[in-house]
């Protein structure tokens, strides 16, 4: 996916909500430095090593020989490497020495994965060409009955931009509706926003979203989408362009990057890749922002 000219407008599929805006030229007045960046979020589907690490051995996925681990780890690279984002959340990666394999692959200096409290073992990584100033879990968080309230973990990466600001992109995999009627979502989708809205008053530039197993409208993601506050670019998008899930041939948008409302000008672009190389790689399409950031 070709990035926006940064001198000349570009045609734009993202907000109807608000005016977003191309790029400024390069000979822009004076101000804080500006960056475009290109944040993707992408569920891989099963990235698994090829090591048994259930208990008992066998009860829950079939393992992966060396070679077929291999082949996955190409054909999502290959993906990654021709989206280039500069900040990248995946779903369902197994381990952090997969998460720094795909990194090394894909052109990314760093990689980070906290194992979380899933079964099987899938879990939330970042990749990230940007400086990262910090990487924060809350796989130990608990929720009303004290289960882990995020399965996959919810992160924080804060990620250094121009002129010392700080974008933090929060991640997470939520419950998905083969074990959840909702109700475990909508207190994830709370926790998420009030996470996302701390570091926005604390100053960062802030980006929320992962695969979310929902869509943007369903009663799960109210706490994060309902007042209007935050808002989803790509959900502006054509039904036939927005869906990032597929299977069974049922298709859905569950896969979210979000915004602020106040900041939805700084987006240039949101897109929804697809692709055949997408579909080799996994049963999810990448949400792709490119935000123009002072």
């Amino acid at each position: 996916m070709p990035r926006p000219d940064r001198t000349r407008p570009a045609a734009l599929a993202v907000l109807a909500l608000a005016a977003a805006c191309a790029p400024p030229p390069l000979d822009a007045p004076p101000g804080p430095p500006a960056a475009l960046v290109r944040v993707v979020s992408w569920n891989v589907h099963d990235l698994f090593d090829d090591l048994d690490r259930t208990e008992p051995p066998g009860a829950l996925d079939t393992v992966a020989t060396a070679g077929e681990v291999d082949a996955r780890l190409a054909r999502v690279a290959a993906v990654l490497g021709r989206l280039d984002g500069d900040l990248v959340l995946l779903q369902e990666v197994e381990t952090a020495a997969l998460a720094e394999a795909l990194a090394a692959r894909a052109g990314y200096a760093q990689a980070r994965l906290v194992e979380g409290n899933d079964p099987r073992g899938i879990d939330v990584a970042v990749l990230s060409r940007l400086p990262l100033r910090a990487y924060v879990s809350h796989r130990d968080e608990r929720d009303a009955a004290g289960r882990p309230l995020f399965p996959r973990d919810c992160v924080e990466a804060h990620a250094a931009l121009p002129g010392g600001r700080t974008l933090a992109l929060v991640g997470s995999h939520l419950s998905s509706a083969l074990s959840d009627d909702g109700t475990r979502r909508a207190a994830q989708a709370a926790r998420m926003r009030e996470i996302a809205d701390r570091l926005l008053r604390d100053g960062a530039r802030v980006v929320a979203g992962g695969d979310l197993n929902d869509e943007a409208g369903s009663f799960a993601l109210g706490p994060l989408f309902g007042d209007g506050a935050w808002v989803d670019p790509a959900a502006a998008l054509p039904p036939d362009a927005a869906w990032t899930w597929s299977g069974g041939g049922d298709r859905a948008a569950l896969d979210h990057l979000a915004v602020p409302r106040a900041d939805a000008a700084s987006v240039v672009q949101a897109a929804v890749a697809g692709g055949t190389d997408v579909e080799a790689a996994s049963d999810h399409r990448p949400v792709v922002l490119d935000l123009w950031l002072r």
